[in-house]
């Protein structure tokens, strides 16, 4: 099958080369393009991977074709953009489709070595939920928390800043990647944590029980529960353009809210005044609860000594106590581990491994790391990493897909990747995030931040957040 198919290529090449132009030079290159989609896999269910070519050119063409008899061409002025009836037809029949591009420069069409997108049967999330901000450091810009459609281009707005005056929008997290329990924050006035439950939505003032404000949520699978860290949180600005800004905390610790008791959990065991406890996960049965962890140091003179190690503790899913003993479970000498994530399916914790700290979104070295849970074993995520910031990530429900963000695009804005996961756990190329205009990332001067799988779509009135019903929230030690 291979064999007629190279022929077909060969031969619609010949008859292309030969129509509409007077000479057709071929590359032993494949093409730049932008994204950059070559030889990633896809689910078949993702929006078409419009693109468009880095080289100059009057008019490009592509040539999709599948192993069987399926087959169309695209062509535009400066990019691709291709229709979603002829993308989904065969997306949804093969498991790889060749691409053959051709540009024409000068009157002359060039025609670059064929690439390969490869269409996996797993299955995606339908959703991904991500905020979107400007680069700001000191006052609340516009912003917002986002539902994009992975199998089309449509956005939806869960909430703008803009529908409250002054505030901050951020923290977003699921149960699962199932939005039926959802919990986000609103920073500055009349601001709280919103809770979703179900057909409920509330909010509980969580800064004010326990003094400080409780940030970097993850559910229990149970929806039961919710972990927090509790941090005093800090910024410092730096003067190189490779180190723009610091955020760190002079104190943090870890608590749980029992959703269905309304009681925020605090464990005197993760309140360690010589220790900075942050970054709360669940493990995927629900008996871990997994954070990061640091030595305090004097920041004023060792802030780029601050280095986190992965810890766990026994977790009661009937009660919310916690175990008796604190267990290291990762330390990388001479790094810093942040934003432990579990995969659902329990094999795996994909984090962040940074030079110190852990605001790794501005520390350039930052790349993403897997922990294999069997063989505790941790190795650098290298199929997906770049030369440039890779940060925060998340697992899709089935464990088959992990989206992240990174700034490898221009050093600046983050933007979002998806990569499948194979079963002995290597990863595939990474590709970006597709908008309907390949374009789209050259106007956008927001970052993406926070993004999330869901399995719906999220059904949250804004009357109900601007108006929610105020839950009074108790406290108990454990």
């Amino acid at each position: 099958m291979k064999k007629y198919l190279t022929y077909f290529l060969v031969i619609l090449s010949m008859l292309s080369c030969r129509k509409g132009a007077e000479v057709c030079e071929k590359l032993e290159r494949q093409p730049s393009i932008f994204p950059d989609y070559t030889e990633v896999t896809i689910p078949s269910t993702i929006a078409p991977l419009n693109f468009k070519s880095l080289d100059s050119c009057e008019r490009i063409e592509a040539v999709f074709s599948g192993l069987s008899d399926n087959v169309f061409k695209v062509s535009g002025k400066q990019s691709i953009n291709i229709p979603r009836k002829l993308w989904k037809r065969m997306s949804l029949k093969e498991d790889r489709m060749a691409v053959t591009v051709r540009t024409l420069r000068d009157g002359k069409w060039i025609e670059y070595a064929p690439f390969n997108i490869y269409i996996s049967n797993d299955s995606i999330d339908k959703y991904v939920c991500y905020r979107r901000l400007s680069p700001g450091y000191e006052l609340y810009s516009k912003m917002g928390i986002y539902q994009r459609t992975l199998s089309d281009f449509s956005e939806m707005t869960i909430i703008e800043n803009t529908l409250m005056e002054n505030t901050c929008v951020n923290c977003h997290s699921f149960a699962g990647c199932d939005p039926k329990n959802m919990q986000f924050h609103i920073r500055g006035k009349n601001g709280g944590t919103i809770l979703k439950t179900g057909d409920a939505v509330e909010m509980i003032n969580t800064k004010a029980d326990v003094g400080l404000g409780c940030v970097y949520p993850y559910w229990h699978p149970s929806g039961l529960f919710i972990a927090y860290s509790v941090n005093n949180i800090h910024q410092i600005f730096h003067n190189t353009p490779d180190e723009i800004l610091d955020v760190y905390d002079i104190e943090s610790s870890i608590i749980a809210y029992n959703v269905k008791e309304n009681k925020i959990i605090r464990y005197p065991l993760l309140k360690d005044s010589s220790k900075l406890n942050t970054f709360p996960v669940f493990s995927a049965d629900g008996r871990k609860l997994y954070f990061c962890s640091a030595p305090v140091q004097d920041v004023s003179n060792h802030l780029k000594e601050i280095r986190y190690s992965l810890y766990s503790v026994d977790f009661n899913p009937e009660n919310g106590a916690i175990g008796d003993t604190i267990s290291k479970i990762l330390e990388i000498p001479g790094y810093s581990v942040s934003f432990p994530r579990p995969s659902y399916d329990g094999k795996y914790i994909m984090f962040t491994r940074s030079s110190y700290g852990y605001f790794t979104i501005w520390h350039k070295d930052a790349d993403l790391w897997l922990l294999d849970l069997q063989t505790m074993e941790a190795r650098p995520a290298d199929e997906i990493n770049s030369d440039d910031t890779e940060s925060y990530h998340s697992w899709s429900s089935n464990s088959k897909w992990v989206v992240f963000s990174s700034r490898r695009v221009d050093g600046l804005h983050t933007r979002l990747f998806i990569s499948h996961v194979e079963n002995n756990g290597k990863l595939s190329k990474p590709f970006m995030l597709p908008q309907k205009d390949p374009d789209y990332y050259d106007r956008l001067m927001q970052s993406y931040n926070i993004p999330e799988f869901i399995k719906e779509d999220i059904d949250i009135p804004v009357s109900k957040i601007k108006t929610p019903k105020k839950t009074h929230v108790t406290l108990q030690d454990m």
